[in-house]
């Protein structure tokens, strides 16, 4: 198990654009990452920073073991 000296984010459960997401809220930056599952090994992220003209989409990808 991995930790770091303080909480600096939060993964919470929020609807986002119609259905139910995994959302990572940042303590000390005006920043959302929502993210969803587009297959077992990927997942397509959303940036949401107060501010921005744009999101930034981002992709996440496992890692082979």
């Amino acid at each position: 198990q991995l930790r770091t000296g303080r909480g600096a984010a939060r993964l919470r459960r929020i609807q986002h654009r119609g259905p139910l997401t995994a959302a990572m809220v940042y303590e000390y930056l005006p920043i959302n990452d929502v993210c969803r599952k587009l297959d077992d090994n990927r997942v397509l992220g959303v940036m949401d920073m107060k501010g921005m003209a744009h999101p930034f989409f981002f992709q996440l990808q496992r890692e082979p073991v």
